[in-house]
C-alpha cells in the first residue's frame, strides 16, 4: 500500500480509476530509480543524501511526470532496502554525555562547545570528529544504505499498480470478486485475514463451479478501520494471481461526500498488475495462525477420540458455500469449526442465518473472537457461537461435539430400532451398522432397546438360540480351554469366555498357560 498523499486517481460519471503505470517514460523514470538505489547502496550512501538525489529527478520530470509517481516507486524500493547505524561511538550516549557537559559548563559559544567536544571525545578515546558523525547518527537521514534488493523496472511498475489499487481499496465499503482458479489459496488467505466474507457458488456453463466473494470494506465499520483495511488490502494480491478476474468495489471519498465504484478486469490491465513472482512466495504453514495451530495441539492432545482435520476446501451446500477451518469426525460423526476473526452483531446474524439454511446432514460450530469486533460487543444467543477472547477453548468445543455425538447416536438408534432383522445365526454388530449406513454406537444402542427373541449378544456379537445348542455338542467333546477357544473362533464370536459362561462354563486357568487350562460344567 501507499500512503494516501501519494494516491493517483481519476474520477468520471460516478466511477474511479486509479492511475496506473506502465508507459515508456514511466518505465524509464522506474529504470532510473531502481540504478539510483544499486548506485546508492554501492556507495554507502546516506537515506538524506538519496532524498536529495530523488528531489532533483522530481524536479527534473516535473512536466511530465506526476511527482506521485516519484515518490510511490522510490517509497517501493525503499522498503527493499536495508538500513544502519554507522557510528563510532552509540549515539544515544554520545548525545547524553556532551549534554551533561554542556549543561554543567553553561556554554555560550562556538569555542566552548568545542571544548566540550573534545573532552568528551577524550574520556571515550576517540576524535573529535568521531565523536561529533556519531551524535546524531540514528536520525532517519543519517541513516547508511548497507543493503538492497534490485528488482526489473517492469515489475517495480506491477508493485506500483497493486499498491495503488490497494491503496483505493482502503476507502472500499464493499469489496465483490470472482476469479478463475486459485480459490484454494484465495480462500486461505481470506481467512487467515480473518476478513468478513460472503461466498455464493456459480456454476457456469461448461459445469465448472465459480465463486462470487463480497468482502465487507474497513469504511463499513464503526472502528478498528486501519487494521481491518490493511488486511483487506493484502487480499488482493491473491486475487489477482488468477488467471482471470474482477474486481467490483464502492469507494467513499469522504471530501467529496460520494461513493465511486470502482471495476477493474484482468483483461483491462493485463501485464500492469500481477502478483510476486513464485520464487517470492513464502511456503505457507499447515495453519493459517499460531491461534489455530495452539488450538490444534491442545485438542489434540486430549485424546478424545475425535480426529480433528485441518479443511481448507470450501464446504458447499446449495448456493451457500461456508470455509470452515477444521472438522472433527468420529466414527460416523462429523462436525465443523469454523473461526471467526472480524465481525460486527450484523455479520454473525447473516452467518447464523446461513447455518440455519444449511442441511442436517451438514453440523457446524462457529467460535468468534471477541477481541476482534469491528462494532459495539454485542453476543448472539445461538448454540452454534462459541465466544472466545485470545485462545479458541478447547474444552468448551469438546463439550459441542459431545452433545452433537450423543444427539446423533440417539437419533439413529431410534431410526434403525424398528429395522433390524437377524436371520443369520452370528451377526456383528459392525454388519448391522454398515447395512443401515449408522454408528456402531448407534447399533449397540439400538439393540439394547429390542427384545432379542432367539438370540444372545457376547460382546458386539449376536447369536442364535440354535446356534448356542450346535456350539454346546461340538464343546463337550474335550475340556480343554484351547479346544472350545479353537470352536468359537470359527463363529467370529467377539467375546468367548461371556458365551462359556453362558452356556453354564466355568474356565479354570492353569496358570497362563491356554493348553493346560480346562472347563468345566457347573450348570445348564
Amino acid at each position: 500500500m501507499l500512503p494516501s498523499n501519494l494516491l493517483r486517481i481519476r474520477v468520471s460519471r460516478g466511477r474511479i480509476f486509479p492511475i496506473l503505470a506502465g508507459s515508456e517514460s514511466e518505465l524509464k523514470l522506474a529504470s532510473r530509480l531502481v540504478e539510483l538505489y544499486r548506485t546508492a547502496c554501492e556507495e554507502r550512501a546516506k537515506k538524506g543524501e538519496i532524498a536529495v538525489m530523488l528531489q532533483k529527478i522530481e524536479e527534473e520530470q516535473e512536466s511530465s511526470v506526476d511527482y506521485r509517481l516519484v515518490r510511490g516507486l522510490a517509497l517501493l524500493l525503499e522498503r527493499r532496502c536495508a538500513f544502519a547505524v554507522k557510528s563510532d561511538v552509540d549515539p544515544l550516549r554520545a548525545r547524553m554525555a556532551v549534554f551533561e557537559l554542556a549543561s554543567k559548563r553553561k556554554i555560550s559559544n562556538q569555542h566552548q562547545r568545542e571544548e566540550v567536544i573534545h573532552e568528551v571525545a577524550r574520556s571515550m578515546g576517540v576524535e573529535a570528529s568521531a565523536l561529533e558523525s556519531s551524535m546524531y547518527a540514528d536520525i532517519d537521514g543519517e541513516l547508511v544504505l548497507e543493503g538492497f534488493s534490485p528488482l526489473e523496472p517492469s515489475l517495480l511498475l506491477r508493485y506500483y499498480n497493486l499498491s495503488l489499487i490497494q491503496t483505493v481499496l482502503f476507502k472500499a465499503m464493499k469489496l465483490k470478486f470472482t476469479a478463475s482458479g486459485n480459490w484454494k489459496n484465495i480462500f486461505r488467505q481470506i481467512k487467515r485475514l480473518g476478513l468478513m466474507y460472503t461466498v455464493e457458488k456459480i456454476v457456469e456453463e461448461n459445469g465448472k463451479d465459480e465463486y462470487a466473494i463480497t468482502v465487507d470494506g474497513p469504511l463499513s465499520l464503526f472502528k478498528m478501520t486501519d487494521r481491518y483495511g490493511v488486511s483487506l488490502a493484502k487480499l488482493l494480491p491473491q486475487i489477482v494471481h488468477s488467471e482471470e478476474w474482477s474486481i467490483q468495489a464502492d469507494i467513499l471519498a469522504r471530501n467529496r461526500g460520494r461513493v465511486y465504484a470502482l471495476e477493474l478486469h484482468s483483461s483491462e490491465v493485463k501485464g500492469m498488475v500481477e502478483y510476486l513472482p513464485p520464487e517470492e512466495f513464502v511456503e505457507p504453514s499447515i495453519y493459517d495462525s499460531s491461534l489455530e495451530e495452539k488450538f490444534a495441539r491442545s485438542f489434540e492432545l486430549l485424546n478424545t477420540g475425535w480426529k480433528i482435520k485441518r479443511e481448507s476446501e470450501p464446504l458447499v451446500a446449495g448456493s451457500n458455500v461456508l470455509i470452515p477451518d477444521f472438522s472433527f469426525e468420529k466414527e460416523r460423526v462429523k462436525v465443523y469449526l469454523e473461526i471467526v476473526g472480524f465481525w460486527t452483531e450484523e455479520y454473525l446474524r447473516r452467518k447464523i442465518e446461513k447455518l440455519n439454511s444449511l442441511s442436517s446432514d451438514i453440523d457446524i460450530i462457529v467460535a468468534v473472537d471477541e477481541s476482534l469486533a469491528c462494532s459495539r460487543l454485542s453476543r448472539l444467543k445461538s448454540k452454534e457461537v462459541i465466544y472466545f477472547s485470545r485462545e479458541v477453548p478447547t474444552g468448551v468445543v469438546l463439550s459441542h461435539l459431545k452433545k452433537r455425538e450423543e444427539e446423533r447416536i440417539e437419533d439413529e438408534a431410534k431410526s434403525i430400532a424398528n429395522e433390524i432383522r437377524l436371520t443369520k445365526d452370528t451377526v456383528h454388530l459392525q454388519e448391522i451398522a454398515d447395512e443401515y449406513g449408522v454408528s456402531l454406537e448407534a447399533t449397540r444402542r439400538a439393540i439394547s432397546t429390542k427384545t432379542l427373541d432367539g438370540y444372545s449378544l457376547f460382546g458386539d456379537t449376536l447369536v442364535s438360540n440354535r446356534l448356542l445348542s450346535e456350539l454346546e455338542k461340538k464343546l463337550s467333546v474335550s475340556d480343554r480351554l484351547s479346544h472350545a477357544l479353537k470352536v468359537l473362533e470359527e463363529y467370529s464370536v467377539d467375546d468367548p469366555y461371556a458365551l462359556l459362561e453362558k452356556l453354564g462354563y466355568r474356565v479354570v486357568w492353569a496358570g497362563l498357560d491356554i493348553d493346560r487350562s480346562t472347563i468345566q460344567k457347573v450348570s445348564n
